[in-house]
C-alpha cells in the first residue's frame, strides 16, 4: 500500500491529519484570551482570504457557482463553519483539548448514519454495530469513565457541546456530498467558509465592538494563526491533493491520527494528564469508526466471454 511513489502523498495527508489535531490544542490556547466567536470570526476570515487566491488558481476560471447550488452552499455554512465553530470554541473553553479531540473522532460514524438516513446510502450490520462500539466510547468519555454519571447528568457541558459539533460536521459532510457532485472540493470548500465567516461575524458583533484583540499575548496571536492558516487553509489543500493522489479509500486512514495528535499535543504542551478511560474511549471510537468505514469485501471478478470482469470500487 504504502509503496515509494505515493510517499509524499501520504506524507502529506499524515501532516494534513496531525495538523487538525493540533487544532484542539491551539484553540484552547486562543480562547483563555479570546471570546469564542471573536476567535472563530478571525480564523475563518484568515482562512477564506488564504484559499480565495489558491482557489482561483486551481479552477482557472471554473469558480463560478449556480443559483440552485447556493442553498446548499449556506447551509454548509451555516452548519460546518457556523454551527460547529461555536461548539468547537465554547466547548473548548470548559472541556480538555485531548477529551475534545477524541470526541470528534466519532465524525465518520455519524456521516455514514446521516448518509443513510437522508442520501439512503445503505447501512449494513457490521456499520451499525460499529455505530453503537463508537457511541459507547463517547459515553466512556463524556463520563470520564463513569457511565452512572448519565443518571445524575454529572457531565461536563463543554463535552456536550464538543460531541454536538460533530454531529454538525456530519451534516456538512453529507451536504458536502450533494454539492460536490457539481462543484470540486475547493470551491465549495472557500465559499462555506466565506459563508461561515459573514454569519459569525454577524453573531460575534457585541464582542467586536469591545475592541476584543487589545488584551492578546504572542501565544494566542500564534494560535490563531496555526488554525487559520496550517488547520484550516493549508491542511485543506494537503488533505485533498493527497485524495487526488490516492484515493479517499486510503486517505481515510490517516483520519485516525486526528485524536491521536490531538491527545499527545495536549498532554505535551498543555500539560493535559493521561487518564485511564482516555484510551479506552479511544479505542472504542476508532475501532467503532473501523467497523463503519472499512470497504465492504468485493465480489471476485467474474469471466465473461473470455474477458475478465470486476466491481469498480466508487
Amino acid at each position: 500500500m504504502f509503496g515509494g511513489g505515493n510517499m509524499f502523498s501520504y506524507f502529506m495527508l499524515a501532516l494534513a491529519t496531525f495538523a487538525w489535531g493540533g487544532a484542539f490544542v491551539a484553540a484552547k490556547m486562543v480562547v483563555t484570551e479570546l471570546h469564542p466567536l471573536v476567535a472563530a470570526v478571525a480564523r475563518f476570515w484568515l482562512a477564506f482570504l488564504c484559499l480565495i487566491p489558491f482557489m482561483l488558481w486551481k479552477e482557472r476560471g471554473k469558480a463560478g457557482v449556480a443559483l440552485k447550488d447556493w442553498p446548499v452552499l449556506i447551509f454548509l455554512g451555516f452548519s460546518g463553519i457556523f454551527l460547529y465553530n461555536v461548539l468547537f470554541f465554547n466547548g473548548l473553553r470548559i472541556s480538555a483539548a485531548m477529551d475534545g479531540s477524541l470526541l470528534v473522532a466519532c465524525g465518520p460514524v455519524l456521516t455514514a448514519i446521516l448518509s443513510a438516513l437522508v442520501l439512503q446510502e445503505r447501512l449494513n450490520f457490521r456499520q451499525a454495530m460499529g455505530f453503537l462500539v463508537s457511541l459507547c466510547g463517547v459515553v466512556v468519555i463524556v463520563t470520564k469513565g463513569v457511565p452512572s454519571a448519565l443518571l445524575v447528568w454529572d457531565i461536563n457541558p463543554g463535552d456536550i457541546m464538543l460531541t454536538c459539533s460533530a454531529l454538525t460536521w456530519s451534516f456538512y459532510s453529507v451536504g458536502g456530498k450533494v454539492v460536490m457532485k457539481r462543484l470540486s472540493p475547493v470551491v465549495s470548500t472557500t465559499y462555506a467558509m466565506g459563508i461561515g465567516a459573514a454569519m459569525l461575524t454577524l453573531a460575534a458583533i457585541p464582542q467586536l465592538t469591545e475592541n476584543p484583540f487589545a488584551n492578546m499575548t504572542q501565544t494566542s496571536v500564534v494560535g490563531l494563526g496555526y488554525l487559520a492558516v496550517i488547520a484550516s487553509a493549508l491542511s485543506f489543500v494537503l488533505w485533498f491533493e493527497g485524495i487526488k493522489r490516492v484515493g479517499a479509500g486510503k486517505a481515510s486512514i490517516f483520519q485516525n491520527i486526528v485524536p491521536l495528535s490531538g491527545a499527545l499535543l495536549s498532554i505535551l504542551l498543555l500539560g493535559e494528564k493521561l487518564q485511564a478511560f482516555h484510551p479506552i474511549g479511544a479505542l472504542l471510537i476508532l475501532g467503532g469508526v473501523y467497523m463503519v468505514t472499512k470497504p465492504a469485501r468485493a465480489p471476485k471478478a467474474a469471466v465473461t466471454g473470455g474477458v475478465r470482469q470486476s466491481s469498480q470500487e466508487i
